[in-house]
Formats: C-alpha cells, sequence, structure tokens
C-alpha cells in the first residue's frame, strides 16, 4: 500500500519562517539574485533574509536572469536602482524571461516616487528605500515568498504573473497587487489569511532583533572585507538530514530497524537506517510501540552524539544530531538547550577568532531565534561592536603606515587623511598615538630634506602639515636648527670654493675674461651671495691683488699700443678699487700717442689678419673651353673696416685672361680689423690665385 508522507516538523537548524512544503513533503528552496555591486547592499539583504532564500550576487541583469532560469525553487529579483540606468527597461525585460519571479525595486529615499511612477503597470512587486528598514523588508519578503507560494505549487511550471503597479509612498513602503487575484478554491483564502499571519509574526520578530543587533553597533560599520564575508554567512546552511520513507511491510520495517540499531546503523547509510525504518513504520501505524521505543533509543544515541560534537568543538557534527534528533523525537525535552549550547558555542568560537568574526552576525541572530537570553545577546553585540572596533583601528593604521611606505603623506588619500579617520575613529587608542608618530617622523624628514635642498616653501608646508599631525615645537626647532647649521656649513664650504677659484684665476691671468670664468667673476659671486663684510675678509685681499694685476695689464697694452684695451682694463681697475695715484700714472701712459707702425709692424699686423668672408675666383669660360690654367698675383690694401681697397694686378699668366675674375672675387673679401697699438691702420696684402682645369 501507498505511504502518506508524514508532515515534518521545522528542521532544528532552521531559520526564520517554517520553509513552505511541496506535495512530495520537500521544502521549496528560495532564491534571491540580487542586481547590484554594492557589499553593504549584499549585507543588509542578507541579515534580513536570515537564511530564507539564498542570495546570489549579480553585476548585470543577464546574470541575474540566468542564475534564476537555472533556480528550481521560489525566485525572487532585487534590483538595486542606483546601479541601473534605465529600472523600468530592465524590470520589463526581467518579467519577459522569469515570469515566475517576484521582482522587487531598492532605491535611495527621497526617490521612491520618482521610481514608483517609472515602474507603474509592470510587474514589479513592490519598491522599497534603501537604507533598508529591516521589519518592512523583512514582511515585504516574507509577503513574496507566501504569494509565490499561494500562486503556485510547482516551481517548475511558472504561471503568468498578475501584472503590478509599484505603491504610491505615503511615509511607509509596502508591496500593492494592482488587480484581484482571480477567485479559486476555498482554500485559497485560507492561505492569504496564514500568510499575511505569517508576515507580521515575522516582522514583529524581526523588528526585535532589529532593536537587539542595531542598538549596540549603531555607528560601527564593518569593513569590505566583512561585509562581503557576512552575506556569505547570513544564510546559514541547514544539515541535510535523512528524511526518506521506505515501503514495506510494518514487520519487515521493524526487523530491518532492529539489526540496523544491532549494527549501529543509527542514522547512516542514507535509506538504511534505523531512524528511516522507524520513521517509516510510524508512517503506516502511527500508534506503534516499538517503532516509538525505537525513534527514543535512536534519541538517546543523538543526545549522546550531540555532548562528545558539541565537548569536542565539532559544530558542524552536533548541528547535524541536534536536527536529526528534532526528526526523530520532535518533542524531546533537550532540543531547546541544545539550541542555546551550540548557538553560544558557535558565537563565541567566532567572536574569539578574526578568521570567522564576519560570521557572527548571522550566528547571533540565530542565537537569538534559539532562546539565547537577550542579555547574552546584547552581550555579544558589545564584544562584536568591540572587535570590529578594533579590526577598524588596526586596518587603518595599517594603511596609514602603508601610505608613508609609499610616500602618500599629505592630500586627498593620503597617510594624512588616515591618521584623521583614525582619530576620529579611536582618538585614545594606543595604535593612534604610534600612527602619529610615525607620520610625524616622516613629515619632519621631508621638511628636513627640503630645508638642505633650499626649498624654504616646500619646507615651511612640511612643518605645518608635522604640526597638524602633533608634531611638538621641540620637534619643529630642531628641525630648522639642523636645516640653518647645515646651511651655515654649507655657505663656508662655497665661499673656500669660490675663493679658490679667484686664486686659481688671478694665477693663470684670467682676470676679467672669460664672462663667467674670471677672477672678477668669482669675487662677483662672492660679494652677491655673501653680503656680510666679515665673511668677505678673505676676498677682499684678492681683490686688491685683482686691481694690482688690472693696472699692470693697462700699462702693458698702452705700451704696447692698444689703448681700447688700455682703456678697458683701467676701467676694471677702478671697480676693483685701485688707488687713484695709480691709475692717474696708467691713464697718462695709455692716453700718449705712438709713433706711424713701420712697414715691418705693418707686415706683422697683414699677418695676423683673419678673412672673415671669402668668394671663390669663377673660373673664365673661354679658358675652360681652351683648356688654360693660369696664376694671377694681386696687391690690394686692407682698410681698418676689414675691407679690400685699391686692387692692382701685380703678374699674371698667361696674359690677362684670369684678372677680371681674380679682380671681382677678391673685392668681395673681408677681413678682421686691422689694428696697431689698439689703434686701427690700413695694411699691404699681397696674394696669388691659381687656375687649375678640374681634372
Amino acid at each position: 500500500m501507498a505511504h502518506p508522507a508524514p508532515s515534518e516538523s521545522r528542521d532544528s537548524a532552521g531559520e526564520g519562517a517554517a520553509p513552505s512544503v511541496t506535495p512530495s513533503g520537500a521544502p521549496r528552496p528560495a532564491d534571491l539574485a540580487a542586481l547590484t555591486t554594492r557589499d553593504d547592499f549584499l549585507l543588509e539583504l542578507g541579515e534580513i533574509l536570515g537564511g530564507r532564500a539564498s542570495v546570489h550576487p549579480a553585476d548585470s541583469l543577464d546574470v541575474a536572469i540566468e542564475h534564476l532560469e537555472g533556480a528550481r525553487g521560489r525566485q525572487i529579483l532585487a534590483i538595486d536602482a542606483r546601479e541601473t540606468g534605465d529600472v523600468r527597461a530592465n524590470v520589463e525585460r526581467a518579467a519577459g524571461r522569469v515570469g515566475a519571479a517576484r521582482i522587487l525595486v531598492f532605491t535611495e529615499t527621497g526617490t521612491e516616487k520618482t521610481v514608483a511612477a517609472a515602474v507603474k503597470g509592470t510587474r514589479v512587486f513592490a519598491v522599497l528605500t534603501l537604507p533598508m528598514q529591516t521589519g518592512k523588508t523583512s514582511a515585504v519578503i516574507d509577503a513574496a515568498l507566501s504569494d509565490l507560494d499561494a500562486g503556485d505549487s510547482s516551481p517548475r511550471a511558472p504561471r503568468p504573473a498578475p501584472r503590478r503597479v509599484a505603491p504610491e509612498h505615503r511615509g511607509s513602503q509596502t508591496p500593492t497587487t494592482g488587480s484581484a487575484r482571480p477567485e479559486g478554491a476555498a482554500g485559497g483564502h485560507g492561505k492569504l489569511i496564514a500568510a499575511t499571519l505569517g508576515v507580521l509574526v515575522v516582522a514583529l520578530g524581526t523588528g526585535a532583533l532589529w532593536w537587539l543587533t542595531r542598538t549596540h553597533l549603531a555607528g560601527v560599520a564593518p569593513s569590505r572585507t566583512e561585509r562581503t564575508a557576512a552575506v556569505k554567512y547570513a544564510a546559514l546552511a541547514r544539515p541535510k538530514v535523512d528524511t526518506s520513507i521506505v515501503r514495506g511491510r510494518v514487520s519487515d520495517l521493524l526487523i530491518k530497524a532492529s539489526r540496523a540499531m544491532f549494527e549501529r546503523h543509527f542514522t547512516a547509510p542514507k535509506g538504511a537506517n534505523a531512524l528511516v525504518y522507524y520513521r517509516s513504520v510510524l508512517a503506516v501505524d502511527p500508534t506503534n510501540a516499538e517503532a516509538r521505543n525505537g525513534l527514543q533509543r535512536v534519541a538517546n544515541v543523538l543526545v549522546s552524539r550531540f555532548g562528545v560534537d558539541l565537548s569536542r568543538h565539532r559544530y558542524a557534527g552536533a548541528s547535524l544530531a541536534l536536527a536529526t534528533l528534532q526528526l526523530a523525537e520532535p518533542g524531546n525535552t533537550h532540543i531547546g538547550p541544545f539550541r542555546i549550547q551550540l548557538a553560544s558555542a558557535r558565537v563565541e568560537q567566532a567572536l574569539s577568532s578574526k578568521g570567522t568574526l564576519a560570521a557572527a552576525p548571522a550566528l547571533i541572530a540565530q542565537a537569538f531565534r534559539w532562546g539565547v537570553p537577550a542579555p547574552q545577546i546584547k552581550a555579544w553585540q558589545a564584544q562584536l561592536a568591540t572587535l570590529r572596533h578594533e579590526d577598524r583601528v588596526k586596518l587603518l593604521a595599517q594603511r596609514l603606515d602603508r601610505r608613508i611606505s609609499a610616500g602618500r603623506l599629505i592630500g586627498p588619500h593620503s597617510a594624512e587623511s588616515a591618521l584623521a579617520k583614525l582619530r576620529v575613529l579611536a582618538p585614545r587608542a594606543a595604535r593612534t598615538g604610534t600612527a602619529a608618530q610615525a607620520l610625524i617622523g616622516a613629515l619632519i624628514g621631508q621638511a628636513r630634506q627640503a630645508g638642505l635642498a633650499g626649498h624654504a616653501a616646500e619646507q615651511r608646508q612640511w612643518l605645518s602639515a608635522a604640526r597638524w599631525a602633533g608634531a611638538t615645537s621641540q620637534q619643529i626647532d630642531s628641525v630648522q636648527q639642523q636645516v640653518a647649521r647645515v646651511e651655515t656649513h654649507s655657505a663656508e664650504a662655497r665661499l673656500n670654493r669660490l675663493l679658490a677659484q679667484a686664486r686659481a684665476r688671478l694665477a693663470s691671468g684670467a682676470l676679467i675674461d672669460p664672462a663667467h670664468d674670471s677672477a672678477a667673476y668669482y669675487l662677483s659671486v662672492i660679494d652677491a651671495s655673501h653680503p656680510d663684510p666679515a665673511q668677505r675678509a678673505g676676498a677682499n685681499v684678492l681683490r686688491d691683488r685683482l686691481a694690482t694685476a688690472l693696472v699692470a695689464q693697462a700699462q702693458s697694452a698702452a705700451r704696447a699700443g692698444q689703448r681700447a684695451t688700455a682703456r678697458a682694463d683701467l676701467a676694471a681697475a677702478r671697480r676693483w678699487g685701485a688707488r687713484a695715484s695709480v691709475l692717474a700714472a696708467a691713464t697718462a701712459l695709455a692716453a700718449k700717442p705712438s709713433a706711424a707702425p713701420t712697414a715691418a709692424q705693418l707686415a706683422a699686423v697683414a699677418r695676423q689678419l683673419r678673412r672673415t668672408h671669402y668668394v671663390a675666383p669663377a673660373y673664365p669660360q673661354r679658358a675652360l673651353a681652351s683648356g688654360l690654367s693660369g696664376e694671377v698675383t694681386v696687391q690690394y690694401i686692407v682698410d681698418a673696416q676689414g675691407r679690400t681697397r685699391r686692387l692692382q694686378v701685380i703678374n699674371s699668366r698667361p696674359g690677362a685672361i684670369f684678372n677680371r675674375a681674380a679682380l671681382r672675387a677678391i673685392r668681395q673679401w673681408r677681413y678682421t680689423r686691422p689694428e696697431f697699438r689698439g689703434r686701427p691702420v690700413n695694411v699691404p696684402v699681397r696674394t696669388e690665385i691659381r687656375f687649375v682645369l678640374p681634372n
């Protein structure tokens, strides 16, 4: 005979509202695809769900739809309107592909009316506000799940969803249902009423949990890593319990059950253990005493197994034993205390290890639902807040250290901004003081380097930042004194270097030339960079030596007839402090007229001439055609401006065929200005030009 499937009591490891049951007896799963890229959205949603549905983040609508198309259970699509450009287009596209899904749209407070108007007439189940209101959001999700259960008994055969209109918001957020559902059997109304009552109960319970959790965590924001992990742990997995019911005669099932008990196959293997056989007997004969006694013995084994696993910190095994105990003997008196013990142990473990801290919020929520007293919940919440606070302080301190190592000391996203946040978060923490001293040291170092490099404005900027970070006046003064001492030593070294260069140029005779590498140049630099007369004491001796050397050089130029050079040297000697009597004698010598140059002297000047412009003579076409070569000797005068004058052919061969070409070229030549003893003179020059046929 066919055995009816027994109704299952809620699993001891379950959370939230009791799951819906399919005609086969298996609870229908719920899948929620969240279209968002924000961790805070996922965190809030995961905490509100509390295990009623598995959350699957999706960064695009296609990914979300693909997941829901492959889902086997109840389907919900949560759309973060902040992440989408055209909300209505996304809603219509999703409704066209996954018609069985219930669509929830989340938007920021203040924009809900605009979004509701945009999706009006679509199949949106509800428009909810952000940040999420825990009680209302939880109630809406329960209503969506109940609506899915009431409207379709098979997740694989979705019916066309009725049109849904986003609500007109009047200070609260509730789902609206547009047109009324077609009337069905009387049981449909009963399901709706029961679902509504369930929603109210869950909302009240969730609101209490929200108050307990939010009251003690106000102002403590979890880190990005912790938020992501919290989503993973928000829906705690149910332990897999063998709920099989096998067919057979009662006597055969009891024999198999006795054999399984003898072989200690109490709950395993799947489908062939004492628990399955005894439950199968009771499914046929609920009053069978032997089966009831057998389940009680199995329950005793599970009680013992739970104690062993819990004492050895095997919480997965203890959770499985507890869930199986509820299945074997739902009224067992150990179930309530065991729940509290298991929940407490798992919370303590999560709070004691940094690696599992992300699971603590979900575990605390489970502990609250399992009956752990409110004072203990508050204590855990306070401990969790403290641990999160410590983690936040640690992360900020590590971020500050990394930014110091990277040289990002001031400005946005710098060590300076990290210290500001750290001081707000934990002004008296030891990490804050240590981080501040590390930043002060780095800023002081930068100020010292800027000062040593001569960048005074940059040094002031670094010192100002160091003062903000908490540097003392002694630290600031120490940097300034160090820079001043180094500047003094550097100035002395530079002065000595300039004096040495000036002495070397005096010894080599480079008195005023070249312009940037002479004795006069280095003494001028000393005057400009060392205004203190005491610092220029060593330079004064060199000034006297330079003036004396310039006077002597002027006298030599005057004797050589180079009056312009003599006048320039005397002017320089006057600037460098030469005595008036010495200057007068040298000036008189420079003004004395010189005798006219002799022919030999003019020849010497001619040999020093340098041609500055040259034009090659053109080869006469007649000579080129006749294949003639030749040469021309020309005598001319180079005047005081360097031009050629009074050209005369002295000798030429053959004949005068090349004379005109030679004279035409020489007339265009130019020379440096010829001078004798500083005066311009005309100099005779003789040049021979040869005309040679090209090969």
